[in-house]
């Protein structure tokens, strides 16, 4: 038999809902499958080194991958195994994200069968405000993924790959960026939008829901409160700590005004030919667009 493995990050949901409606399907199938959270996957090595194909998910941070998310990819051994890649975005851009963790499997020696990207609801904290992309993943959005399962099983059993540079992104952007050092491009577009954590002592409930929810283990147990070394994601902001705290001691500093924010997101949104194209796999004839959404 067969087997699989998924390795997911996932902060709000998103990317969870689409790795484990891709696990379904490859059960479905047939395939013995394991699917397990980022952070857990060194409890488990022998998920993913013993598989013959290995999926990674990951939301898509400012058009890339998230650091720890390239970092745990570097550190994999594919040995000529396949590999296939899925992100979440909130409908601006995935950017390069699947072209960068395509060609970090690659180099590592996994055989890249195809990639996915999925519009979900927008969870940057301005964004959530707004509404945008509000709603999804939908049933469309999971239906897609699931048949972008069923297309990564056949180009596996043809023995099918393709070349990192088909999940490239055709945005004006991030071709432009391309050969760029990725920490400078996403620092100069996090300066446009990135506002501050402000933390209120006295709203604390001391609950450390913030410190369980933190991706990165950033935040520590204090003597009266928590404390944060605001390392986050390789010092990028998620905000997931701001999203989870009950007693709203944790809050977003706005830094631009709505009609500012969108207006930026709007200048390095993909066209329409790229955010037509939710998925690309193995084979000339399975690519598919989004233009029914």
């Amino acid at each position: 038999m067969v087997k699989s493995c998924i390795l997911y990050f996932s902060q709000t949901g998103n990317t969870e809902k689409v790795a484990y409606t891709i696990a379904g399907r490859l059960q479905a199938e047939g395939l013995e499958n394991v699917t397990l959270q980022l952070e857990d996957a060194g409890d488990f090595p022998e998920a993913y080194e013993d598989a013959d194909i290995v999926g990674i998910g990951f939301p898509t941070f400012f058009g890339y991958p998230p650091p720890h998310v390239m970092k745990f990819i570097e550190s994999l051994g594919g040995k000529g195994k396949s590999a296939f890649v899925f992100t979440t975005y909130g409908g601006c851009t995935a950017g390069d994200s699947l072209y960068d963790a395509a060609a970090a499997l690659a180099k590592r020696g996994y055989g890249i069968l195809g990639g996915l990207k999925v519009e979900g609801f927008d969870n940057y904290p301005q964004s959530i405000w707004l509404k945008i992309n509000e709603g999804r993943p939908n049933e469309m959005d999971l239906a897609r993924s699931e048949e972008f399962a069923a297309l990564i099983i056949k180009a596996y059993n043809g023995d099918k790959k393709l070349e990192p540079a088909a999940l490239a992104s055709s945005n004006p952007f991030f071709v432009k960026n391309r050969d760029k050092p990725r920490k400078k491009t996403v620092s100069a577009m996090r300066k446009k939008v990135e506002g501050k954590v402000v933390f209120n002592k006295e709203l604390c409930l001391f609950c450390e829901t913030c410190k369980k929810s933190c991706p990165t283990k950033s935040i520590g147990s204090g003597e009266a409160f928590p404390e944060f070394s605001w390392k986050c994601i390789d010092g990028m902001r998620c905000y997931q700590c701001v999203r989870v705290c009950p007693g709203k001691a944790l809050l977003y500093e706005q830094p631009v005004s709505d009609s500012a924010y969108k207006k930026y997101l709007k200048s390095i949104a993909d066209g329409p030919g790229e955010k037509g194209k939710a998925y690309v796999v193995a084979s000339t004839t399975h690519n598919c667009s989004n233009s029914h959404n």
